[in-house]
């Protein structure tokens, strides 16, 4: 049995989306990383290392992995991840490899399907009237409790997760991923969703990376390319500008992060953890961690009320908030 160790990495490059999870738990593809690492290696790794003690005790409760202090990681071939618009880079590619070494479902498909590509639907998916699976350009994968509702068209490679909906009329397009329980309407493309957010309504979100527990109200809409379709710049939570080299890129929003109707996301905006954005004007970029913005002004999203509307949101999946990812999250919050 092969024994290696995982490293929780780039938390400061991948911020905010690294904030309450290690680098290896993003979902890179159809799986995160450490799911896909761990399937080629044909076992778990033996331990983690992390050098903030705080989230190496957040990381150990939710993967159970233990701790190791001294060790040398292993990532094989697989791509290191050092920004958020290095998962936009990477997806097609490891998405298309997710797709390809997931366990058949062999269900029989009941919507209307074009393209030579795999179509996987679990047995315990509901896809209703009229829906579309174009599965020309790449595979369609959907997963056990899905409900794929009236007239939506899933264009492949794409892959629906565990309990998602997608609502009536919606378009998602290719290289989207959705975690599991989204709710998801409107038109996606080209995103990751983590898992447990929703964007039930109309408007369109592209090449963006999504948190847990994120809510995007009724009409919100991002822009993923700059009128002089140039090289997008991304302004980290420091203030530092980064050049993306990519020319698609839409928003990188933090876990807990809300959305008024209509709000607007401008290219290559970051938004933290736990921000709560309610603005008739953009939303601005990077918005930080807390904030609260309303068109009164900016101030900031006081500690124990957001960590009651978190604990609020998570109950009605069955979810409590964990005592170690609240103290990183009282820690986000005193800087």
């Amino acid at each position: 049995m092969t024994t290696w160790y995982i490293k929780d990495d780039h938390q400061a490059g991948l911020a905010p989306l690294s904030d309450l999870r290690a680098s290896f738990e993003h979902r890179t593809g159809g799986v995160t990383t450490l799911e896909r690492i761990s399937k080629r290696l044909g076992t778990l790794p033996s331990g983690f290392l992390c050098d903030d003690p705080l989230r190496a005790k957040m990381i150990a409760s939710r993967t159970g992995l233990a701790i190791v202090e001294k060790a040398s990681s292993e990532l094989g071939d697989h791509p290191e991840i050092k920004t958020p618009w290095d998962i936009l880079s990477h997806l097609p590619a490891l998405l298309a490899e997710d797709l390809a070494q997931a366990e058949p479902l062999n269900s029989e498909v009941a919507a209307e399907t074009t393209g030579e590509h795999r179509i996987d639907v679990h047995e315990m998916a509901s896809i209703l009237q009229g829906v579309v699976l174009d599965a020309n350009d790449g595979a369609i994968r959907i997963e056990e409790g899905a409900v794929i509702r009236s007239n939506a068209v899933l264009v492949g490679p794409c892959w629906i997760g565990k309990y998602c909906t997608i609502t009536d009329g919606a378009l998602v397009k290719s290289n989207t991923v959705l975690g599991p329980h989204c709710k998801v309407g409107g038109e996606v493309g080209g995103t990751i969703f983590q898992g447990y957010a929703n964007k039930s309504h109309d408007g369109h979100l592209g090449d963006s990376v999504i948190g847990e527990w994120v809510n995007l109200g009724a009409g919100t809409t991002n822009s993923n390319l700059l009128n002089t379709y140039g090289d997008v710049i991304v302004q980290d939570l420091s203030g530092k500008r980064h050049r993306t080299e990519r020319q698609f890129v839409g928003c990188f929003i933090g876990d807990h992060a809300k959305f008024a109707i209509s709000s607007t996301i401008m290219t290559g905006t970051i938004v933290g953890t736990g921000a709560m954005v309610a603005t008739t004007s953009y939303t601005p970029s990077p918005t930080k961690r807390f904030a609260w913005i309303t068109d009164a002004g900016e101030r900031t999203y006081h500690i124990e009320k957001f960590l009651a509307v978190a604990k609020t949101v998570m109950s009605r999946r069955d979810i409590e908030l964990d005592s170690a990812t609240e103290a990183v999250l009282r820690n986000l919050a005193s800087r």
